[in-house]
């Protein structure tokens, strides 16, 4: 272990003698309350990953690495579970949710409280571990997997860091986060219930932060594969140059016989990256260029105002037009309000179709009982109490539940 420096070591054991009674309570009590500890000690203890927070807010619990060994050096019982995958994790959770709900129905205090730690260890354990493999793949998608050098080994860690990503995507979307509400169906206390809905939150928070890592990792692949392509091309052309020396320029090129006379003697040309400012000849030209490339401001043509006039007529009264029809249906509804008996429609209109007919109105057997039924359907709550409704009709060919009516009965409702 020759990486680690022993000052350090001796600096974290040093912290863990110093403040044992303290750590003790929060192994033995399962939590501490911050609120009767100093705040440079708990931020100290934090730092050096032997304290964290709990789930309730100023309250403090030792991190799982720590409880894991003292586990192992007090010979306690441990879970047995690698949880390796968030369906192994939902398996040991349902089993830790099971055993906790049978000790806390059997009124053991003891065994329900040793349940409900080992539930928030795996529960902090589970989204520690994926926070860290997210929080990873998204520091390597940010310094564009910058513990490699080439372009190609870039590229290379791209595809493996995305096909995990995408196989880690596919494995939670096969699990139905909303089926762990299922834990807390019973009279379940309320720090329990709490712990579920904020693992089912966090669970659909990592879906949607697992997406948009993808989608970064995908845009990350295309321009690293885009600049390894551009790499290549240079150094294939490096290579066909280095190949071909009659591309490159001699040092003697002024003494070849073959050059002209006007390059031969021409002055050399100075040539800068940038543009000397302290050069008053170019003051102007510079001026003027700049001012031709800035970017013109197009100006709002401002139009006339269109004028009209506008007429005001005086305000017309128009008269309400009551249909005749569904005057004769409400009287067909009075009537039976008023005789108390049953009154069919069909009846009604070969009663009424004379009369009607004598005033210029006529209507067929069929729109009658629609508009009946239409007009029972505008009644209030308190009119329909009062009526009763049957429809008469034989079932349409060919299907099951619709009908073709031929008559529609309407009838006071009989009170109990």
């Amino acid at each position: 272990m020759a990486g680690y420096d022993t000052n350090d070591v001796a600096e974290l054991l040093k912290q863990i003698g110093s403040n044992s009674a303290l750590l003790a309570d929060a192994y033995v009590y399962g939590s501490l309350a911050g609120d009767q500890l100093e705040v440079g000690k708990l931020n100290l203890l934090q730092k050096k990953g032997l304290l964290r927070p709990d789930d309730e807010p100023g309250d403090y619990r030792i991190t799982a690495e720590l409880k894991r060994m003292l586990n192992r050096l007090m010979r306690k019982q441990t879970s047995y579970r690698q949880l390796t995958d968030m369906g192994k994790v939902i398996d040991a959770l349902d089993d830790i949710v099971n055993d906790y709900r049978l000790s806390q129905q059997s009124n053991q205090d003891d065994d329900a409280e040793y349940y409900l730690d080992q539930l928030d260890d795996v529960l902090y354990e589970a989204k520690e571990n994926l926070n860290v493999s997210l929080d990873n793949m998204h520091y390597a998608i940010s310094s564009q997997f910058g513990f490699v050098s080439t372009l190609s080994a870039k590229v290379r860690e791209n595809e493996k860091a995305l096909n995990y990503a995408q196989k880690l995507l596919t494995e939670l979307q096969q699990i139905d986060p909303e089926s762990c509400y299922e834990w807390a169906n019973w009279a379940c206390p309320i720090d329990f219930a709490r712990k579920i809905s904020r693992f089912i939150y966090w669970f659909n928070q990592t879906l949607s932060r697992l997406r948009y890592i993808i989608d970064n990792m995908r845009l990350s692949l295309f321009r690293l594969r885009r600049d390894e392509k551009q790499a290549s091309l240079l150094r294939n052309m490096a290579r066909y140059l280095r190949k071909h020396p009659e591309f490159e320029i001699s040092e003697t090129l002024y003494d070849d016989p073959k050059l002209s006379q006007a390059l031969r003697f021409a002055a050399p040309m100075p040539l800068k990256s940038y543009i000397d400012t302290k050069n008053t000849a170019i003051e102007v030209p510079l001026t003027e260029l700049v001012q031709a490339l800035r970017k013109q401001v197009n100006q709002t043509v401002t139009t006339s105002r269109e004028t009209s006039l506008v007429e005001i007529s005086s305000v017309e009264n128009i008269i309400a037009e009551h249909d005749y029809f569904e005057e004769q249906a409400e009287l067909l509804f009075e009537q039976t309000i008023i005789t108390g008996t049953v009154i069919s429609a069909i009846d009604f209109w070969k009663e009424s179709r004379v009369h009607w007919r004598e005033k210029g109105h006529e209507i067929d057997p069929k729109p009658w009982i629609e508009l009946v039924f239409s007009c029972y359907c505008k009644l209030t709550n308190e009119q329909q109490s009062a009526l009763d409704i049957k429809m008469k009709g034989i079932v349409v060919e060919g299907t099951s539940d619709n009908y073709s009516y031929s008559d529609v009965q309407i009838s006071m409702k009989k009170r109990a």
